[in-house]
């Protein structure tokens, strides 16, 4: 083999040699950009995930303070509703104590009605109202049928009697009315007519 040849070989493994270090020192930078690159990533997930945290916490914080506020704005309105319907109660309690010394059962019955009134009109100012019933149609959202009555000369579905009265408070139906209605009488069957003509 000549020198030359030798000189060949030679210069091919090393510039094997060379592309393997290359090739080394280029996944060894590759390794070190990716691991740079999660570590990054990684400080970042566990940025925001403090973030979420935090924001988790402030939201609960914000639902209790909020269940107090409600609470609190509810005990208020209620004290006010109570304060309001004190004197009914001492009224009450004063028609009581004189209907016990009183025979005039009328004047106490007088006096029931006025407090009565009383504490509707209290409670009227608090939104509520009574529904509506006889004469009126019949409404599901705001009447329960406990009794029908057959009557051919009223229209059906009309509210005949109240039963038990039910009450709006503002829009909402908090108790519907219990109530009687008129119904139509079924009409009869003429299977039995036709039957009876058949035969003769």
């Amino acid at each position: 083999m000549t020198e030359v040849q030798k000189k060949v070989p030679d210069a091919q493994k090393n510039e094997g040699k060379e592309r393997e270090e290359a090739n080394v020192e280029a996944t060894s930078t590759d390794l070190e950009r990716l691991q740079a690159e999660l570590e990054e990533k990684t400080a970042l997930a566990d940025e925001y995930l403090s973030r979420l945290k935090y924001l988790q916490a402030d939201f609960e914080n914000y639902k209790k303070m909020v269940a107090r506020e409600r609470k609190m704005y509810e005990q208020c309105a209620t004290e006010e509703l109570i304060k309001r319907l004190l004197p009914i109660i001492d009224t009450l309690e004063a028609g009581f104590a004189s209907a016990k010394q009183c025979e005039d059962i009328m004047s106490f019955v007088k006096g029931i009605e006025l407090t009565y009134n009383d504490l509707m009109a209290v409670l009227g100012k608090e939104g509520l109202k009574p529904i509506n019933t006889v004469g009126e149609k019949f409404d599901p959202y705001k009447h329960e049928v406990t009794m029908t009555v057959i009557n051919d000369d009223l229209p059906e579905d009309m509210i005949l009697e109240e039963l038990e009265r039910g009450y709006m408070l503002g829009a909402k139906v908090i108790r519907t009315s219990k109530v009687g209605i008129s119904k139509k009488a079924a009409p009869r069957s003429h299977t039995t007519q036709n039957s009876s003509d058949k035969k003769s």
